[in-house]
């Protein structure tokens, strides 16, 4: 069997993980926007409002498999705070917020370099293909964690408009280096999300998670990535 010529990984929970919990990064980046706000909106108020919203859109991207970017979060979030529309420069600065908040508590798992840095010494291409709201967060988590250089292409569901499991978000990205499914391998956490959707898309799997997934249908898996290092060096 002919060996891969790309291999795509997720970014969050696969690479990198975030050093505090997830609502807690949220909530330390509406403090930063309540200050911004023209007038007083207390963190508590903006973070229950957050949530409301997030109930709401999560259900809608979840069902459809389709992305709703950063700046219709942000627009929703700021209308619901202020009773009006909010100023295209609020939303922007408030957006900057977001993005630097997700980047300066993002981590790296300590396989991910040194996994990527074999990877990179033969000749195939690497990429990301996650789900997330903003390009530029995937982008600057990567930067933030010293990864970005390891990859020929950056995919999100935030720049294509479609989430992982629909095969769409994985054409889009195999189209990037004109590759068909069979030349590439898709390795993430989620049995949904990055196996289940590489696998109807006929990309090779590999799941790499601690969490216990009964009958997975990867054709590989893992606890970590360090134990998928010489699967991975060898498809």
């Amino acid at each position: 069997m002919a060996r891969a010529k790309a291999i795509f990984f997720d970014l969050g929970e696969t690479l990198v993980t975030q050093n505090i919990e997830d609502n807690l990064v949220t909530i330390k980046a509406l403090e930063k926007i309540s200050k911004i706000l023209p007038y007083s909106k207390s963190p508590a108020e903006l973070f229950s409002i957050y949530k409301q919203g997030y109930k709401l859109n999560e259900a809608f991207r979840t069902t459809h498999q389709v992305e709703i970017p950063i700046q219709a979060w942000m627009v929703q979030l700021l209308r619901r705070a202020l009773d009006h529309a909010p100023e295209e420069g609020l939303v922007e600065e408030a957006i900057k917020i977001i993005v630097s908040a997700r980047a300066e508590n993002a981590v790296v798992f300590p396989d991910s370099k040194d996994v990527l840095e074999k990877l990179s010494k033969r000749r195939i291409k690497l990429g990301i293909i996650s789900n997330v709201s903003s390009h530029d967060v995937a982008v600057e988590i990567l930067r933030k964690v010293g990864l970005l250089d390891y990859f020929d292409r950056v995919v999100t569901s935030a720049f294509v408009g479609i989430r992982k499991p629909d095969p769409g978000i994985f054409f889009y990205a195999l189209m990037q280096f004109k590759m068909q499914p069979r030349e590439a391998v898709m390795v993430g956490d989620s049995e949904r999300h990055d196996v289940w959707g590489g696998r109807i898309t006929g990309m090779k799997t590999v799941l790499v998670s601690k969490r216990l997934v009964a009958d997975s249908i990867a054709d590989h898996r893992f606890a970590s990535l360090a134990e998928a290092s010489p699967i991975l060096e060898s498809l």
